[in-house]
């Protein structure tokens, strides 16, 4: 009878484990298939392409960089607060998505307008200088504002290879450049 009971208990423990995998992957699916870019950034042919929003229409700051971004669609996704102090910004969000087939991750940063730390000031002359910064033995292209206040990387393994990915990364930073003008 006892073994009975610890074989009853042993299979209701498996049964639970699998119906809760269940629950989760379909959350995880449900979750991935909202963070599918589905705009394309280059018109089709005879389309015209879509009138870019109006960046005075927008705080001056990281949130409305985020909000100019998303109402251009050039992110999907959920905005994520991203651990900023680490390169000395003031703020920073990324987007992952996906895009045409390709992870696509999309971050940017708020940085001071004068008064930068040491370590923002080593990542703002970097990436003014190379168009990139080291971190933890990574090099990470990025691009900055003209007034160095605002930075954008971009990630897309088929940017270079795919005409629509580099349509779409050519997208993403003509709004990055409107914004920040």
């Amino acid at each position: 009878m006892k073994n009975i009971k610890k074989l009853l208990a042993l299979v209701l423990v498996v049964a639970l484990c699998a119906s809760l995998t269940g629950c989760m992957s379909g959350a995880n699916r449900n979750q991935a298939q909202t963070a599918v870019l589905e705009v394309s950034a280059a018109p089709a042919e005879g389309e015209e392409a879509a009138a870019m929003k109006d960046p005075a229409d927008y705080s001056d700051d990281i949130q409305g960089l985020c909000k100019f971004l998303e109402e251009n669609k050039v992110t999907a996704g959920e905005r994520i607060q991203m651990e900023y102090g680490v390169i000395g910004a003031m703020n920073g969000y990324k987007y992952s998505y996906m895009y045409d087939g390709s992870a696509v991750q999309l971050e940017v940063y708020e940085f001071a307008a004068e008064g930068l730390s040491e370590t923002a000031q080593q990542v703002v002359d970097a990436v003014k200088n190379n168009g990139k910064f080291e971190l933890l033995d990574n090099t990470i292209p990025a691009q900055l504002s003209a007034d160095g206040r605002f930075m954008l990387i971009y990630t897309d393994e088929k940017a270079e290879k795919k005409d629509n990915n580099k349509a779409h990364k050519a997208h993403v930073v003509e709004c990055f450049e409107a914004f920040t003008a």
